[in-house]
């Protein structure tokens, strides 16, 4: 019995033993607050302008010729390959103009070749007059027709070979016109308004449908006089979309011309093809990278939010823990958070706010017993 009185009090005592390290351990552990110093670090000085997207090609297709709309085959909201033929007219009369120039050009080549056989006999006979002429065997009045002949032969076959110039000329004519009963898409895109009906008889000049390509669009700017030079030296600009997505933009062009009112500029920045639900007319911002800043910034896991108010805990040069209110500014890169007031270029912080409240709490403890 003794002895297992002995035994119990031995491991009695062990625990405590062990319990003791373990608390001593722990108040060491939280005795240890991990702090970082207030710096300044260098960011990249960021600009950012309101932006319109815009497509860049963008056309209304017009009629060219009096004719009756006979096909329409895409409307509203229809995707244009690149050559399809959005509407036909009716080609008729254009069809039976072609058909007869073709007929006479065919009478005036026949006709040509009889001039230039014609030509090539008086040209052979007029040699042959000429010989004899002087050979003393004919009188001036042969060589005198023989030569007349030969100008007219040769004037016949001039005027047949510029009507037939001209019969070219105009079956040429005639097949762009007929070219034109069809309207062929300039390049793939989106039809956005149509402006006839099938049946309905078109004019010249009459708008027929309006399009824009989806692959091609670009962003647009103004940009005040006084950040021009800036916005020229820029590195490649960032498309700020809405829904969250940053797209980085492609070439600048900065039309050379300021607003007599704003003395503003317009700039145009193309995006990369391909691009997914952006469409003309969306709202967005563009941010330029202008130089570099210094900025002094802390982590942004130190800081403490109660309501409206942020704050972090300063650890002094004596070892003590102050919870001080900041003001804070913009969300930098790498968890970074601009410090506009509150705090100083070296000063110390907590990086873990619960640990610096169990240091306070252990403090008040302390200075309470």
């Amino acid at each position: 019995m003794k002895h297992q009185n002995i035994r119990s009090f031995i491991v009695v005592f062990i625990s405590c033993v062990l319990v003791t390290l373990h608390t001593s351990n722990i108040v060491r552990a939280e005795t240890n607050l991990e702090v970082t110093a207030v710096v300044e670090k260098s960011f990249p000085q960021q600009t950012i302008f309101d932006a319109a997207i815009e497509a860049i090609h963008r056309s209304t297709v017009s009629s060219r010729i009096a004719a009756e709309v006979i096909e329409l085959n895409f409307d509203v909201n229809d995707v244009v390959p690149k050559g399809a033929t959005i509407m036909k007219f009716k080609d008729d009369e254009f069809q039976a103009r072609i058909a007869q120039l073709q007929a006479n050009l065919l009478a005036d080549k026949a006709q040509s070749r009889e001039a230039s056989a014609r030509q090539k006999e008086a040209a052979s006979e007029a040699e042959r007059v000429r010989n004899l002429y002087k050979r003393k065997l004919l009188a001036q009045a042969a060589l005198d027709k023989s030569d007349a002949d030969l100008s007219a032969s040769n004037a016949r076959l001039q005027a047949i070979q510029a009507q037939l110039k001209a019969r070219e000329a105009q079956l040429d004519e005639a097949e762009v016109e007929l070219s034109y009963t069809q309207i062929i898409a300039p390049y793939s895109g989106v039809v956005t308004e149509r402006l006839i009906e099938l049946g309905e008889m078109a004019s010249p000049g009459q708008q027929l449908m309006t399009g824009l390509s989806l692959e091609h669009l670009r962003a647009i700017i103004h940009v005040p006089q006084y950040l021009l030079t800036a916005i020229k030296s820029a590195d490649k600009p960032v498309l700020l979309l809405m829904d969250g997505r940053k797209v980085t933009g492609e070439s600048i062009t900065i039309i050379p011309r300021a607003d007599v009112t704003s003395h503003s500029f317009s700039v145009r920045v193309d995006l990369p093809t391909g691009l997914q639900d952006i469409y003309p007319g969306m709202f967005s911002k563009i941010q330029f990278k202008v130089g570099d800043e210094q900025v002094r910034v802390i982590p942004q896991v130190a800081i403490v939010h109660r309501s409206e108010v942020a704050a972090v805990y300063v650890q002094t040069n004596d070892n003590k823990l102050i919870f001080r209110q900041v003001r804070l500014g913009r969300k930098m890169t790498d968890g970074q958070r601009e410090v506009l007031a509150g705090l100083e270029v070296g000063e110390e912080v907590a990086l873990d706010p619960l640990q610096a409240v169990r240091r306070l709490k252990q403090n008040s403890s302390e200075s309470a017993s």
